[in-house]
């Protein structure tokens, strides 16, 4: 299969090695647009995200983050938390909840976003959500589940943890489709 969005997809790259280089308004404002165009289930979007930009925040989100991401994500010129409310989901009569779904589409819109603009943009979960509610003013009912580093990719790895160093190299690694996909 070879279709424009299918290499695209093939050429999104979640390296590690991000300029320091600031983004200007037009980039960031390219990735807001992403953010708010993404479908959300009743068009609740219950999505939520916190552009950490100066110099201080961008020091406390790396206080938040986990020891394994911080000495390269705190380069990042934006990191990015996403959080959700449940109470701002649809819920549907059966139980079913979609806030953290939602919230999931509306990221990959961001990863999508940043891919074209020629970035990296690589989502992580190794954070404490409790220092990110902490150092960022969220309420208990606001659930931060995903913390982004986005710059532009830097050309050497010498500012990467040596066990990190050239996986951005190796081939990306996914299960056949036949073991994520049934066709009935």
């Amino acid at each position: 299969m070879n279709n424009a969005i299918i290499e695209f997809l093939k050429a999104r790259h979640a390296t590690r090695s991000i300029s320091p280089e600031p983004l200007d308004d037009d980039t960031l404002d390219g990735l807001i647009e992403a953010l708010r165009l993404t479908p959300s289930c009743f068009n609740n979007q219950p999505w939520r995200f916190q552009f950490l930009l100066s110099d201080k925040a961008r020091s406390k989100g790396a206080e938040a983050l986990a020891d394994g991401n911080r000495p390269w994500a705190s380069r990042a010129p934006l990191l990015v938390i996403g959080y959700t409310r449940k109470e701002d989901d649809c819920v549907l009569p059966d139980g079913r909840a979609y806030h953290q779904f939602d919230l999931g589409m509306a990221v990959m819109n961001l990863v999508l976003a940043a891919t074209e603009q020629g970035l990296v943009a690589r989502p992580m979960a190794g954070f404490d959500p409790g220092k990110a509610r902490e150092f960022f003013g969220l309420k208990l009912d606001q659930e931060p589940l995903v913390m982004l580093a986005i710059g532009k990719p830097a050309l050497d790895e010498d500012h990467l943890p040596d066990h990190v160093k050239g996986l951005a190299k190796k081939p990306r690694e996914r299960k056949p489709a036949s073991e994520i996909v049934a066709r009935l």
